[in-house]
């Protein structure tokens, strides 16, 4: 597990000069942006829940201090703040939005980040059911 908490801030410090735009991401990535406050949730990323977030295509973008993410490439400051403005809605607690492949935002719920919700709403999209069907 250390190697892989190595090679995750590897990648984030590659990509913390990155110019991600949540556009560049349509198509390729279903994204969870999660916006906490003040650290009132522990996320533990175990070996198996990267590798449902990876068979989901599922990009998780955490914004709180140094941001955190499983993708290799982050958003720069201006593009979180774009993001918090237009997705975090004002909201005083913490709060998380999924949005689809196909950009549109498919669930949004404030409070901690529900991994086993975000899944279940991916698992029953068409197009993932589409995708478990040619696995």
């Amino acid at each position: 597990m250390g190697l892989y908490w190595m090679i995750l801030a590897m990648m984030m410090m590659a990509g913390q000069d990155s110019d991600l735009k949540l556009e560049d991401l349509k198509w390729k990535n279903r994204v969870v942006l999660f916006f906490p406050e003040g650290g009132e949730q522990e996320l533990d990323f175990t070996d198996s829940l990267l590798l449902e977030m990876k068979d989901r295509k599922l990009a998780l973008f955490v914004f709180e201090g140094s941001p955190f993410t499983n993708h290799e490439k982050t958003f720069s400051l201006n593009e979180i703040d774009q993001l918090q403005k237009r997705y975090q809605m004002g909201s005083t607690k913490s709060c998380w939005v999924l949005i689809g492949l196909d950009g549109g935002v498919k669930l949004r719920r404030e409070g901690n980040l529900d991994m086993d919700l975000v899944f279940k709403t991916i698992d029953s999209m068409p197009m993932r059911v589409s995708e478990k069907k040619r696995n």
